[in-house]
């Protein structure tokens, strides 16, 4: 309190709040660089790729954190199941 009402600034101590990042800078270019191989990577095979690169591991919900804040938005592909015979000669009646 004494430093905002000597200086009119905040203490440090109010611009340091909130969790501290998991990733830095440099972590999140590494990101950007996996990513922008294939944009169609699941989010679990991104997160084994970056987590070699990372002292400590992460999770993929916060590889998914991260491109979405960086507005990455690729889709994993997936199989769609095929029309079988019997639902072919349905669709054709």
């Amino acid at each position: 309190m004494t430093t905002y009402t000597d200086h009119g600034k905040p203490s440090s101590a109010e611009t340091n709040r909130g969790r501290k990042p998991k990733l830095n800078e440099r972590n999140r270019r590494t990101l950007k660089r996996i990513m922008s191989k294939n944009h169609r990577t699941a989010a679990a095979k991104v997160t084994a790729k970056l987590n070699i690169h990372l002292e400590d591991s992460v999770s993929s919900q916060t590889v998914r954190r991260e491109l979405h804040k960086s507005n990455i938005h690729g889709r994993a592909a997936i199989v769609k199941p095929l029309a079988t015979e019997n639902k072919a000669k349905k669709r054709k009646r």
